[in-house]
């Protein structure tokens, strides 16, 4: 079925300043409709991860997905150096090593976020994920076709204070607020190369595809990019949209995006 147009405010990745492009320090990712096709990385994702690494960029992934997924995929995944799991809650490095990056949670927190997703599956008929048992600090959901914005800030009204209903392309989560994949992002990226986060705006970009990506959209306005199939969420993400658009969907764009960064810091002087 064709997407619908993309909106007049997402301006084509093309249109992306090459030097902009040459400066930056970091490539960061989500992973689901963004690298992936289908659910799956397509060799080609592989190959432009370890050529990015070669080039002098930190390749790092931003995900909804568990912890249990995160802690595999740094260890397997050639030229990733990071990856933040669970919106932003927990990251791995290559050897699998974990910092929890959230604010700390007392021994009710488990109970409390139980009862909170209890209520929101309860309310939306929703299936858990086959991957929540590997998750340490959210509950997560299969998100149903008929899932909209509607239901999203619905959902949102059904949760206590000190909790908050997040929604991908795949998945609906329930998790604490006031931490998200934007602070994970930075949190992960401190010891590996701080001198990134003296100017986050120029020397990181990230790519992504739905409405949990929502707070790295908004932290980094001008070097923010979305796949092309992001035009399914623009209603969800509200005024929070990326810079830009490519013209491919998922993995297709991020390959897009990824050859483009490297062609720019070949001819940079």
């Amino acid at each position: 079925m064709p997407l619908d147009k993309p909106s007049p405010t997402l301006q084509p990745f093309a249109a992306m300043p090459g030097p902009t492009l040459a400066g930056l320090r970091v490539l960061a990712a989500d992973i689901d409709d963004t690298i992936t096709t289908g659910g799956k990385l397509p060799a080609r994702t592989l190959e432009l991860f370890e050529k990015l690494d070669a080039a002098g960029l930190v390749v790092a992934l931003v995900t909804g997905r568990c912890a249990g997924w995160a802690q595999a995929l740094a260890g397997y995944l050639p030229g990733v150096r990071v990856v933040v799991g669970e919106n932003g809650l927990v990251s791995f490095d290559g050897t699998g090593r974990q910092r929890d990056l959230g604010p700390p949670h007392d021994a009710s927190f488990g109970r409390a976020l139980a009862d909170n997703a209890e209520r929101v599956a309860r309310a939306f008929a929703l299936a858990r994920t086959e991957d929540d048992v590997f998750r340490l600090f959210e509950r997560t959901f299969v998100r149903p076709a008929g899932f909209d914005a509607e239901a999203l800030r619905g959902s949102q009204q059904l949760v206590d204070a000190g909790f908050e209903v997040m929604a991908s392309s795949i998945h609906i989560h329930v998790r604490p607020s006031g931490w998200d994949k934007a602070d994970g992002l930075l949190a992960a990226l401190a010891p590996i190369l701080p001198d990134a986060l003296d100017h986050p705006d120029t020397r990181i970009l990230f790519v992504g595809d739905s409405s949990n990506d929502r707070p790295l959209f908004a932290r980094f306005p001008h070097t923010s990019v979305g796949v092309h199939n992001i035009v399914r969420f623009l209603a969800e993400l509200e005024a929070d949209r990326p810079a830009y658009i490519t013209e491919g969907e998922a993995a297709a764009g991020f390959a897009e995006v990824a050859e483009r960064v490297l062609a720019a810091r070949r001819l940079a002087p």
